[in-house]
């Protein structure tokens, strides 16, 4: 790795040098020189781009130095040949602009010095004898979580391939600590004592350790530290009555004599379902190398976040967190800077011990701690395979405040602890760490770059001071160049324009976070964020307000540009140009007003994506099916049939699995759906859970094998699209989203009459064959009931 990265570095400086060269000659020509050489440039890099030696270093090097010299050309425009203050006005907005354009270019500079030679590593095999195989601590920190989220990863926790007297279970519950016990609210302190009953109680049942504490100072930290400290007492130990009590009441069962401490600490959050070769792929890592503090693997989850979810992108494009993990992570691990992330981590005991345990002074304990071990000189890993299944955000409003909480302990790490001037980090990882502290002012960016056409079309403020040609030369190349690197660096694990939709619909609540963050950096508090929600009904998010606003300013902006076309003809150009601006703006508002008009979520299971084959024995018939897995989650799976069967309605079936150490799965399960999609047959079964037994091979079925992650993380990598097929797919979810949005906002009963309506011609047929059914039956009986009714004549008698 360091015989890489010094490599990285000579091809840096050489080319480098070559370009800063060339930019020199170009200082002083003639406007058509400097179109050629930005239109040129530009030109040459969307040829390398098509070429695939270029895809790797070295190449991959020039293609990088390229893009930068264009961008680099452009912002020595703009700082020394298109700032012009004439009043204060335009002096404000002007510079606004160009330092979020300055902003813009050195996270995208810093950004491809990061991801400049990725660095993808393959799982390290265990070494040794079983026995001399380290000792392993599992830390299950929980707040609020239900139970059986809880539960489910304990259970995944027991089956881990590991041998099990080298391995201690924890359920660290901070959710039920004696504080919340003696709440004076009996409300809360009765849900506390359920609460510590019911995790008490799972955790007897699977034989892990259940642990909580006194209080909740400072947070998930807190809870992670006291952990550590567990093993100072031991049974056996001399404590002070008091304390002994304590721990006898608040962990269960009793801590095993031996074993302890673990040498390393699988942390996992309660939602994160471990695979069972997360051992054994990544503690080979810590036999090889004893400076090293921390394998991160990645987090894969098995639901849409709120923005999938609304947009409907969760199939059709890879997940928002996949640009990061699939990556970023692997840029930073070769310049030995990838980070904790806060769970699916495996980390060594003895180096937190060195800085005295989980960091607590943000509110990003993860990113904190990681940085305060890389200054000691240790050292990370990073892993890109799936090994954990966890949840995602259900609403938007628990999206924001994840995203919120990252803000703000990123810019604790900048204010309180700057990377810059940290003692004992390499400068490339003062660089990396920078770059992932700077990143989460993308807010404020975004807020200038809203309004700035806005200011000009509607009071003429003039925030750019450029000419027709200086456009074309510098300003188009520059924006054309950073759309094909960001496709060239990230198009396999983010399409086109899906990075400006993310910040976009953060934005405007970020702002206020990273100004009060700036102001007083120690007042951030640690927020859990809620997972496993269910939605029953679709609604409008309370934080939508800020994007209708937005959508009504972009729709001014337009109808002022009118405006200004036909009062200032002289001024064309700029009008254009802000139009077209704003006009773009207003496409990602449409996206937001998409995302915040929530669907509904009711499944109380996720089901994702799967391929494999498995068997479905139906008892009746005596026989077993085969059939190919389409979708699997902790409440059922469907199949499509290989072979024809004459299954009934809840029929009850029995799934047969290839399974773990030769033992096959078998799960009982219902056959409650038999349908046909696109002309094949599919058969939806339901589990039958009878006990924890049975539930645990469920979830040893779902979860068990990472191979399942890694097939769908490679299934959605492999649909990079076109820019310009991106932004026409991002055009045509936003129109769909905010249609959807308004008819929900303006016409709440619309899909009641939607559905109505379309069931009317139904309705007037069968009331129509109903009446005629009825007068048949009248018209059928009067010959009997006149006979049966007296004459005139027979009255008269």
């Amino acid at each position: 790795m360091e015989k890489r990265s010094s490599e990285l570095l000579i091809y840096l400086g050489m080319g480098g040098s070559v370009l800063y060269l060339l930019y020199a000659c170009s200082l002083f020509s003639e406007t058509s020189f400097q179109l050629f050489l930005g239109w040129g440039f530009l030109a040459l890099l969307w040829l390398l781009k098509k070429m695939p030696s270029f895809q790797e270093p070295p190449r991959r090097i020039l293609f990088l130095l390229l893009a930068a010299f264009i961008s680099l050309r452009y912002w020595m425009f703009r700082s020394f040949d298109s700032l012009l203050f004439v009043s204060f006005w335009d002096s404000l907005g002007m510079m606004l602009l160009y330092l979020a354009e300055t902003y813009g270019i050195v996270i995208y500079l810093l950004g491809m010095f990061v991801s400049a030679w990725p660095l993808n590593r393959e799982p390290v095999p265990l070494s040794g004898d079983p026995d001399s195989w380290p000792t392993v601590d599992v830390f299950i920190p929980t707040f609020n979580e239900a139970p059986e989220i809880v539960m489910t990863t304990a259970i995944a926790c027991t089956q881990l391939d590991y041998p099990r007297k080298k391995l201690n279970i924890f359920i660290l519950d901070d959710g039920a600590t004696e504080e919340k016990r003696n709440d004076p609210d009996p409300e809360k302190a009765e849900r506390a004592w359920e609460r510590y009953n019911t995790l008490r109680s799972i955790a007897e049942t699977l034989g892990v350790i259940y642990h909580t504490r006194r209080g909740n100072g400072n947070a998930k930290a807190g809870n992670l530290n006291e952990a550590l400290g567990l093993h100072r007492f031991q049974p056996g130990m001399a404590l002070s009555g008091e304390r002994a009590s304590w721990i006898r009441e608040n962990v269960a069962p009793p801590l095993p004599p031996t074993a302890w401490p673990g040498e390393l600490i699988l942390l996992l959050d309660c939602d994160h379902v471990p695979t069972r070769d997360f051992l054994k792929h990544t503690v080979g890592y810590f036999q090889q190398d004893p400076k090293l503090f921390l394998v991160q693997t990645p987090h894969f989850f098995i639901n849409p976040n709120p923005v999938e979810k609304n947009l409907g992108t969760f199939t059709s494009s890879p997940g928002e967190n996949e640009m990061f993990y699939r990556s970023i992570q692997l840029g930073l691990d070769l310049w030995d800077s990838s980070f904790f992330c806060g769970s699916a981590a495996l980390l060594r005991r003895e180096c937190l011990e060195k800085v005295g345990g989980i960091q607590g002074d943000t509110i990003t304990e993860d990113a904190e701690t990681a940085l305060a071990l890389h200054a000691k000189g240790l050292k990370s890993v990073y892993l890109p395979r799936p090994m954990i299944c966890g949840l995602s955000p259900e609403t938007f409003d628990d999206f924001v405040l994840q995203r919120s909480r990252w803000t703000q302990g990123m810019l604790q790490i900048l204010s309180l602890k700057n990377p810059l001037w940290m003692k004992g980090l390499s400068w490339k990882q003062r660089v990396c760490y920078l770059n992932s502290c700077l990143f989460w002012f993308f807010g404020l960016a975004r807020l200038v770059f809203f309004i700035s056409p806005l200011l000009y079309l509607f009071f003429g403020v003039r925030v750019y001071n450029a000419s027709e040609w200086q456009v074309l030369g510098y300003a188009l190349p520059h924006i054309f160049a950073t759309i094909l690197v960001t496709d060239y660096l990230y198009g396999r694990v983010r399409h086109p324009f899906f990075s400006e939709l993310y910040e976009a619909v953060q934005s405007m609540y970020l702002v206020p976070v990273i100004l009060s963050t700036l102001i007083n950096p120690r007042s951030p508090r640690f927020k859990v964020t809620p997972k496993g929600k269910s939605l029953e009904s679709e609604y409008l998010s309370p934080l939508a307000v800020p994007f209708y606003l937005l959508f009504s300013l972009s729709l001014m902006g337009m109808m002022a540009a009118v405006f200004r076309w036909t009062a200032y003809p002289q001024e064309g150009f700029a009008i254009l140009i802000c139009l077209f601006w704003n006009t773009f703006n207003f496409l990602f508002v449409l996206l937001c007003l998409g995302v915040v008009w929530e669907l509904q979520q009711r499944r109380r299971y996720h089901r994702i994506w799967a391929e494999g084959q498995v068997e479905v024995f139906v008892p009746r018939l005596g026989k077993a099916i085969p059939a190919a897995l389409q979708d699997v989650s902790l409440g059922g799976l469907s199949v499509q049939p290989l072979a024809a069967a004459p299954v009934e309605e809840n029929e009850k079936v029995i799934i047969r699995a290839p399974g773990f150490n030769g033992r096959p799965f078998s799960l009982e399960a219902s056959l409650v759906r038999n349908s046909l999609r696109k002309g094949r047959r599919e058969w939806g079964c339901e589990f039958a859970i009878s006990d924890v037994s049975a539930f645990a091979d469920i979830v040893g079925f779902v979860y068990g094998d990472s191979r399942r992650w890694v097939r769908f993380w490679e299934q959605r990598k492999s649909q990079q699209v076109r820019i310009s097929r991106g932004f026409a797919h991002l055009f045509r979810i936003g129109w769909k989203g905010a249609v959807r949005n308004f008819k929900g906002v303006l016409f709440p009963h619309w899909k009641k009459w939607v559905h109505s309506a379309r069931a009317l011609p139904g309705k007037v047929a069968f009331t129509l064959s109903l009446r005629r059914k009825i007068l048949r039956a009248l018209f059928a009986g009067l010959p009997k009931a006149a006979a049966a009714v007296p004459t005139s004549a027979e009255n008269n008698g």
